[in-house]
């Protein structure tokens, strides 16, 4: 790396591990050196078209110097055209990308726990048993009661399933809270037996996917490895021009 101090010139205009390997050596072995950076400012690649190098690689090729300092990947390509010493760190290929911004705030947003078809079920399932409880309720006899239990013949029945008692006690129990709506008969009590299974577990699982919806930000990363970032081709990536990763990306097989 470069100094920031810019009236120095020479050596000692640099500085970083690289500088201080190089210095150790150059002590150790007793040679002395001078230090320049190339003119391209890369690593080195090959031209697929001409079969140039250029960067650090073509400076060596061409004798301009006799040794490269540099945090330089070993690869196949380069090792056939250049002698690498043995490799003081290894590293992987490494992928940086921006973390997605986070949606903003919106008036229906408690319904993002689940997609539109299942909400669009639920309705349809509301509206089909809120019927059936209200057709069922009319056929049994044990739903018709006397609202004057003192008057024994008065003649006058009446069902408290109602249309609308029937959607009120479908979205009540939905809601898990008390009705003063009881079914009677076995058969209306088959029908609410079924639908307080289907909300318990309907809600359970809502519950569930909103508490993590509010309180973990979700983030979708497609990207695991290497070959997943070459395999597609919908999300766009760049590399290091001249550097081994591009090489890696250029030849690879995977695309």
């Amino acid at each position: 790396m470069l100094k920031a101090d810019r009236n120095l010139t020479g050596n000692d205009r640099f500085e970083g591990f690289c500088i201080d390997l190089l210095k150790t050596i150059a002590d150790l072995i007793g040679f002395s050196y001078e230090l320049y950076i190339v003119p391209d400012k890369k690593f080195g690649a090959e031209n697929t078209t001409t079969g140039e190098w250029n960067g650090l690689v073509r400076e060596i090729i061409d004798k301009n110097a006799d040794l490269a300092m540099a945090p330089m990947t070993i690869n196949y390509a380069r090792e056939s055209v250049i002698d690498f010493t043995k490799p003081f760190m290894n590293l992987g290929i490494g992928i940086l990308f921006k973390l997605p911004k986070s949606m903003p705030s919106r008036l229906f947003s408690f319904m993002s726990p689940l997609a539109v078809d299942i909400w669009l079920y639920v309705l349809a399932a509301y509206a089909l048993v809120s019927c059936c409880m209200f057709i069922v309720a009319r056929f049994t006899p044990y739903e018709w009661q006397n609202p004057h239990p003192c008057v024994s013949d008065s003649g006058v029945m009446e069902n408290q399933f109602s249309l609308a008692n029937s959607f009120w006690f479908t979205i009540v129990t939905l809601m898990h809270q008390g009705c003063d709506l009881n079914p009677k008969a076995t058969s209306t009590r088959i029908i609410g037996a079924m639908w307080w299974f289907f909300t318990l577990i309907m809600i359970s699982s809502y519950t569930a996917n909103l508490a993590a919806f509010l309180t973990v930000e979700r983030m979708i990363t497609p990207i695991e490895s290497v070959e997943d970032l070459a395999e597609q081709n919908k999300i766009a990536y760049g590399t290091l021009e001249g550097g081994s990763t591009m090489t890696f990306f250029r030849v690879s097989t995977m695309m």
